[in-house]
């Protein structure tokens, strides 16, 4: 049995594309073609608005280094005008002292005092201290205390406290000054002062300051007609008036001293001076008068 005809190869069939195939391709190629108009857009935007962002961020860094960097030198700047005005004034004569004032004298010389301060002389107001003032005042004891203001830009003021002398106390034959503490003044002269009658020396002496302790608890008016304090012990302190009577004040120890102020007041208040009388206040709360 022969068969008649060809073999037909697939290779020489072509099929012809259906309208709905070619639709589909022209869309798939449509959508390729915009997918890659929006990636570049969007490529683009977002390299706009990083740039956007980085520049901003760059702008606000550098004003912050900017700011900081101005801070920085203004603090540097104004330490150093600070350091420099230090300097200028201590090493300089700038602040150089040309005038020194001594107030509060009565005893001293002004001038005296004023030789003594000489090596202050130039040097500058930064550099004056009360150390350097006490070196140079120490070898005046009547001086008891002082202070010092600075007047720019030359002139130190000092204000000297001097020792006031409360009584007076025979040493060696001679009558000297001294004051609570039991620093020498000098000599006594006509100064009208408690006498204290003592052997030993006052600044160490026991005496001395039951009897100064006497001396400051008195009433005002009375301290001037005291002529003499014999603190024999702490414990038994007499005192001397003036005047022709006599009148003597048995004080005793030193505790109740205000009562004791006040009562021996009440006292001599009631009696004349030319009445020759003790008054014993050593037991203030019973007071004795004897005649």
């Amino acid at each position: 049995m022969v068969r008649i005809g060809r073999r037909i190869s697939a290779k020489s069939v072509t099929a012809k594309p259906t309208r709905a195939a070619t639709a589909r391709k022209s869309s798939g190629k449509a959508a390729k073609e915009l997918t890659k108009r929006q990636l570049l857009r969007l490529g683009k935007t977002g390299r706009r608005v990083g740039a956007q962002n980085l520049s901003a961020q760059a702008r606000r860094f550098t004003a912050y280094s900017r700011r900081r960097r101005t801070v920085l030198t203004i603090s540097i700047g104004s330490t150093l005008a600070l350091l420099g005005l230090v300097l200028a004034t201590i090493f300089t004569p700038l602040l150089a002292v040309e005038k020194i004032t001594v107030t509060g004298l009565n005893r001293l010389k002004e001038a005296t005092i004023q030789k003594a301060l000489q090596p202050l002389q130039g040097v500058p107001l930064t550099l004056i201290s009360e150390n350097s003032i006490s070196d140079a005042l120490s070898k005046f004891s009547l001086i008891e205390s002082f202070s010092i203001v600075a007047v720019p830009p030359h002139e130190v003021i000092v204000k000297v406290v001097e020792r006031t002398p409360i009584a007076i106390v025979r040493q060696n034959g001679v009558d000297y000054l001294y004051d609570p503490a039991g620093i020498r003044l000098g000599k006594a002269g006509d100064a009208k002062l408690p006498r204290i009658e003592l052997n030993n020396d006052p600044k160490s002496s026991a005496e001395f300051r039951a009897a100064i302790d006497v001396i400051l608890a008195l009433p005002a008016d009375l301290l001037g007609r005291v002529a003499s304090i014999n603190a024999k012990s702490k414990d038994d302190v007499t005192l001397e008036l003036r005047g022709a009577a006599g009148q003597k004040i048995i004080w005793g120890d030193g505790s109740n001293s205000v009562l004791k102020s006040k009562v021996l007041a009440a006292l001599i208040k009631n009696h004349k001076k030319s009445d020759s009388v003790t008054f014993d206040v050593s037991s203030p709360n019973a007071p004795v008068v004897r005649y």
